[in-house]
Parts: structure tokens; sequence; C-alpha cells
């Protein structure tokens, strides 16, 4: 009896990926690919670029604020600035007072006076001698006020005491005889200190004090002029980029408003930048 060999089919669609179907593959993948990683950086960068921007405006608006809270402390009428250079390098200076009150006997006539009472500050001010302090009665004159010299509106003070009793009063003693230019309409006075100035420097903004009263204006560029160094010379920001831009500018009061102090800095940083204008109305009155 004769036997069958028997001979199986091979099954059928069982083979391996071609050449082309594996290059096209890596392909569409490297396409893929390319896009994702794309996508994501760009999240990254924007994400980091939106950090930085954000950085720029807080440090921006703290500085901001700083120079419009000093400024609303300022003697009314002491402000002045420089005129502003091609690189944005400009000053703004300005007289702090450290308190107002309203006088009773200020000198005006005759030769003055080195003494004067007033009434009691409220919070309560006293000054041993020497004060290092400034008496100023109504100063309209910008000029004058920095300039000193008797008659005139600013008196160097020697102490301010007060002598006890339910008088209200306090006794202003001058460092020499001195008479005021002109009387207050409210007869009110100020106890200045020295000239303060906010100064664009070189893509910096620095903070100056302890200089002493200037009839000019002082920039970086006076010689012997603005300190050279802390604690009188203080860095406020290192980011700023104000070229062809004015930081600082007086606009004059008018018959419906007062003066307006008028704030520009340009904050720069890895090729991010933010702007920050602010106005600052000056409340104070002589």
């Amino acid at each position: 009896m004769r036997q069958r060999s028997t001979i199986r089919p091979s099954r059928l669609g069982q083979r391996g990926f071609t050449i082309i179907e594996i290059v096209i593959t890596l392909l569409v993948s490297s396409i893929l690919a390319i896009g994702i990683v794309g996508y994501i950086g760009d999240a990254v960068e924007g994400f980091a670029a939106s950090s930085n921007r954000n950085k720029l405006a807080t440090s921006g608006r703290n500085v901001v604020d700083r120079i419009a809270l000093e400024l609303h402390n300022a003697v009314p009428n002491s402000i002045r600035v420089s005129t502003a250079q091609g690189t944005g390098d400009q000053c703004l200076e300005f007289i702090p007072f450290i308190g107002a009150s309203n006088y009773r006997d200020a000198p005006f006539t005759g030769g003055g006076g080195t003494d004067f009472e007033a009434i009691d500050f409220n919070p309560v001010l006293t000054l041993a001698s020497p004060a290092d302090r400034h008496a100023v009665i109504y100063p309209i004159n910008i000029q004058d006020l920095y300039d000193g010299g008797s008659p005139g509106p600013r008196a160097l003070i020697d102490e301010i005491e007060d002598t006890g009793g339910a008088d209200g009063l306090v006794t202003v003693r001058l460092d020499a005889t001195h008479r005021f230019s002109r009387r207050s309409p409210v007869e009110r006075f100020y106890v200045a200190d020295r000239p303060v100035s906010f100064c664009v420097e070189g893509g910096q903004l620095f903070r100056y004090q302890n200089y002493g009263f200037q009839s000019t204006q002082c920039t970086p560029d006076t010689a012997s002029c603005l300190p050279e160094t802390a604690p009188d010379r203080t860095l406020i920001s290192l980011s700023i980029d104000n070229a062809s831009l004015t930081a600082f500018e007086i606009m004059p009061a008018t018959l419906r408003r007062n003066a307006i102090i008028s704030l520009d800095l340009n904050f720069a940083e890895s090729g991010d930048e933010v702007r920050i204008k602010h106005e600052v109305l000056m409340r104070n009155v002589p």
C-alpha cells in the first residue's frame, strides 16, 4: 500500500518590514519629534521671557514707588532736574523735610533774629544742638532756596527745644542771625534735611545723599560734588536702558492743579524690556 506524503502550505502574510517602510517610519517619527521639541522649546522660552518681564515689572514698580514716596516728602518748589543726555543719563534733585508746623514769631524784618516759637509738631519733633537741619519758610523761588543766605527762605537750625508746659509751643533756635524773605500765608514752616538726588547713570540708577546744598545742580559728571561711595551713594537698579528717553520731567503747577513730576524709566534685561511711566502729584504747598 502506497503512502501519501502531506505537504503543509506556508502561512500567507508572514513577512518583515521592507527598507522603504523603515525609512518612512523613521522620517515621520523624526518630523514629529522635531515638532514636539520645537513646541516644548517655544513654551519654555515663552515662560522664561514672561518670568523675566514679570521680574522687571516688579523691580521697576518698586523703584518707581520708592521715588514717588520720597517725592511726597519734598519741600515745596525744591525739585529740579538736569538736562537728559542722549544716553538717558539724568538727575532728579529735591530737599526732603522731616517735619512741618506753624511758626509764631519768625524774623521777617530788620536784621533778623536767632530764634522763634512754633506750634508743637505732630508727631513730636525735637533736635539737639547741632541739629544740622534747616528751617524753610515760603519757598517760592528754587534758586533762592538752594543758594541760602539772608534774607532768604532757608536758615540752618541749631536746635529745636520743647521747654515743657501746656503752651503747646517749641522754640526753634537758629545757627546764626537770619531774616526770612517772605511770610507764608498760612504761617507754615518746614524742617528740612539736606538734598537728595536720584541719577540715571550708565544704565544704572543711584541715590545720593549728604552732599550739601549746591547753587548749581550736581550730576555724576560734576567733579567733587556727589558722593562716590556707600552709604551716601546707593545702587537702586542695575537694569535701566533709557537711551533717548527723559527719565524725569517737571510739569509746573497751574491754576487748576499742583506741579506734577513725570517719571519715565525703561527696565531691560536679557532682551526683554518693561517701560514704566508714572506721574507724581505734588500735594505740598508753601
